[in-house]
This record gives structure tokens, sequence and C-alpha cells, in this order.
């Protein structure tokens, strides 16, 4: 190699250890553990409403007694998150940063299976958790006050409580009113529902603890993802979570329920109503996240 050659390969050699090393203490001007309050504002859904209406023990025929039910909510649901976070470095850029927060989720549903007999069913579920998610967040700093971050983890959460209105408009324009068919084959004509009478009494208006419908999950974990920027004592973020727990258990056994109304073999509404179970549906949730962190550990932020 010749000796130009030689000094060339050194000097990008150390401009490249320079540049790394100028990276490294970009990255390294955070403060090392704070401690903070955060809120912020919540559109969630549910993954699909696929079988929602027969879970709760309904199911919409066409005239070739085809299931034509739920099939999508209507997005979204607007809550909110607010709580307490703390930030602790690990190493260089790397900080893990736990929260305790409570937090609202939901979803809203209307179906559009619209005629004559006015079929459509309206459902606004809210349910509200205390929650506890552990972020993984790397960190790079533009100055000393002013860094951008992107994170990643999970959470664990607990529904304390929630509500859910369900509106069923079959049969309100006719006087007397039509009735739901109680049976797994409807007959009638195009639109028709079939009802599985062992679920509760489903009053054409209705509202519940959202979490008190047997097959609901209290328990909630997922995983989720975010970036967004600090600046002094604030941050801002914007967050996915994805819920690996159904909201609805779709296989839950109700086995005993049927017996006791002298029906066997039969566990759920899915095999009552003659319809494939689909996956169960789980919820999910945008974020934006705005935190403020309290010098408790002599960090010197300024405001």
């Amino acid at each position: 190699m010749k000796k130009k050659n030689v000094v060339s390969f050194i000097a990008i050699f150390i401009l490249l250890i320079g540049g790394f090393n100028s990276f490294a203490q970009r990255t390294n001007r955070a403060p090392e553990n704070r401690f903070g309050i955060r809120a912020g504002f919540n559109m969630s859904d549910l993954t699909s409403a696929n079988g929602l209406d027969v879970f709760n023990g309904l199911a919409f025929y066409n005239k070739n007694l085809e299931y034509v039910g739920f099939t999508d909510t209507k997005p979204f649901q607007y809550g909110y998150n607010v709580g307490l976070t703390g930030q602790i470095k690990v190493s260089g850029p790397w900080f893990i940063q736990p929260s305790l927060i409570f937090t609202t989720k939901g979803y809203k549903l209307n179906t559009q299976n619209k005629g004559y007999f006015s079929q459509n069913v309206e459902m606004d579920a809210k349910t509200y958790y205390i929650q506890i998610p552990v972020d993984l967040v790397w960190k790079f700093s533009f100055s000393d006050d002013f860094r951008f971050f992107v994170q990643g983890g999970g959470f664990l959460g607990f529904g304390i409580a929630g509500e859910t209105h369900f509106l069923d408009h079959y049969g309100e324009k006719t006087m007397p009113r039509n009735l739901h068919q109680q049976t797994s084959i409807p007959s009638e004509s195009n639109g028709y529902i079939g009802y599985d009478y062992t679920v509760h009494q489903l009053l054409n208006e209705d509202l519940d603890d959202t979490f008190m419908v047997e097959g609901t999950n209290r328990w909630d974990a997922g995983a989720e993802l975010g970036l967004g920027f600090e600046y002094k004592r604030f941050q801002i973020s914007l967050s996915y979570q994805y819920s690996f727990t159904p909201l609805y258990d779709y296989n839950h056994d109700f086995t005993l329920r049927y017996k006791e109304k002298g029906i066997d073999n039969t566990s759920n509404s899915f095999e009552y109503l003659n319809i494939e179970t689909p996956k169960s549906p789980s919820q999910h949730v945008i974020s934006i996240t705005l935190a403020y962190y309290l010098d408790l550990f002599s960090n010197k932020i300024k405001y």
C-alpha cells in the first residue's frame, strides 16, 4: 500500500473514531434518574368486532341464511391516561422508564344492517384500568436541553371498572314491536336475527358493567412502542399499545348455562347459533402523552 493511501486511511479512521465519540457524548447528555407526572389523550378500539354480536347472543343472517353480522367497529373511543412516571439510567443512552397510570380504553360499534325492521345494534363500551407500563428507552441528545428518544416495552393492567351501553333497534318501527327469533336457524326474510335465549335478557336497551359480563377479561397485558422528544423537564411522546390478552374470550366455557336450560353438547353462542368461532378481539390504543419531571435527584435541570 502506498504511503499516501496509508495516511488517508489513518485519517479517515481517526475521523470515524472522533465522530463515534462525539455521537456517544451526545447520547449521554440526558439526566440519569428522574421522577415525574404524566397525562395524555387516548384513541382506542378493538382489533375486530367480528363475532361480537354472537358473543352477546345475537346473530344477523341474510335471506340465504348466511351470517352477516358485526365486522368492524367505529373508530375511535376517546379517553385519557394520567399517573406517575420515572426514568432510571442503565448505560450510556439507555434508560428504563416505569410508570403507574390510570388509563381508559374501549370501542364504539354500529351495525350496518338497517332495513325495514331497523335491525342495527349500537354498542358503546368503556374500560378503566390501573396499568404498569415498563419501557426501555434510547435517547439522542441534540443539546443539553433537547433530546429525541425511541422506546419499547410491555404493560400489565387490571380492569377496575367499565360500562357498556347496548341499544338494539330491531323491530322498533313496527307495532307491536317484532321480537327476536329464538332459534339458531332463522327462517324469515333478509337480515333476520337469530337469538340465543340462554344469554342475559338482552333488553332493547341495556347498561352493564363491562367486566361483569362472563367471559370478559379484567387482566390486560401487551406490548407498546413509541417515540418522542424531551426539552428540559418536559417530555412528549406518541405511543401504540397492543393487548395480547383478548377483552372477550370467545372460547369461554358456558356449558353449565346451557345444561341448566336442558341443552347438551353446547358451550357458547357460536355453537348454539351454528357459526364458526372467530379470533377473540383485543384492544389497541394510540396515545399522546405529556410528562413533567421533578428535579428530585440533583440533576440540575432548568425549567
